[in-house]
């Protein structure tokens, strides 16, 4: 009982009833989005995985099945969970990092200000644990005008993604759908704390069998951002 309590408590403060009309959401912003990375614009069959909300106690264990397949990862970090005994988990090659806020709250209910707070904490913890500050996942996927200026302000790239895994729902987690809408320039949205290793394992050997490449995030900034359709 006090789980569920805790469950529905942190639900309503992080705002993930965002997630299953996230669509419709961005349809509604869809003037905002031509700022935002989601996409390449390629026809080469290549795809990047990214994962939000680490570094968490199953990191590494992720990062053990990336290394066994050699496959790039791109990390998008909330600056609270940073700790000492992370600091050497992305020093791997095959791993890049981005910022995903200080605290994970949702930008829509902040004023510009406490927006604003939450990126300057973020990037002054990451450029203390050595870590790069020039990508950003706004918490949720939230586009607005309060995120836009503090991002141009603080010169980072947004990145958003164009197919989601919907691990965190419970209901969602058979990847097949995922393999089976697979397509050229995919940014693929995992997340550290509800992504299994056995999962992941698996749904790189479908990738793999699927004829798609996954590459560093880095691969795919090099195009331009497809346009975003709902």
């Amino acid at each position: 009982m006090k789980i569920a309590i805790l469950l529905l408590i942190t639900v309503f403060l992080n705002g993930w009833n965002l997630y299953p009309k996230y669509p419709r959401y961005l349809k509604k912003r869809k003037p905002l989005l031509s700022e935002f990375f989601f996409k390449a614009n390629t026809q080469s069959k290549i795809i990047a995985l990214t994962f939000d909300d680490g570094p968490t106690p199953r990191t590494k264990r992720l990062m053990k099945v990336l290394k066994k397949y050699q496959i790039p990862a791109t990390f998008f970090l909330i600056g609270k969970n940073l700790r000492r005994r992370y600091d050497k988990l992305y020093q791997n090659p095959l791993f890049s990092v981005g910022m995903h806020s200080y605290n994970h709250r949702n930008f829509d209910r902040l004023s510009y200000k406490r927006v604003k707070w939450d990126f300057k904490k973020a990037i002054k913890l990451f450029k203390k644990h050595h870590l790069p500050t020039n990508l950003f996942r706004p918490p949720l996927g939230v586009v607005n005008k309060k995120v836009l200026k503090a991002m141009k302000r603080f010169e980072l790239k947004p990145i958003l993604w164009s197919n989601d895994t919907n691990d965190w729902d419970r209901r969602y987690r058979n990847y097949k759908k995922v393999v089976k809408n697979l397509s050229s320039g995919d940014i693929i949205l995992l997340h550290d704390h509800s992504t299994s290793p056995r999962k992941l394992e698996r749904l790189i050997q479908d990738i793999n069998r699927s004829g798609f490449k996954i590459v560093p995030l880095n691969r795919l900034l090099e195009f331009n951002s497809t346009t975003f359709k709902p």
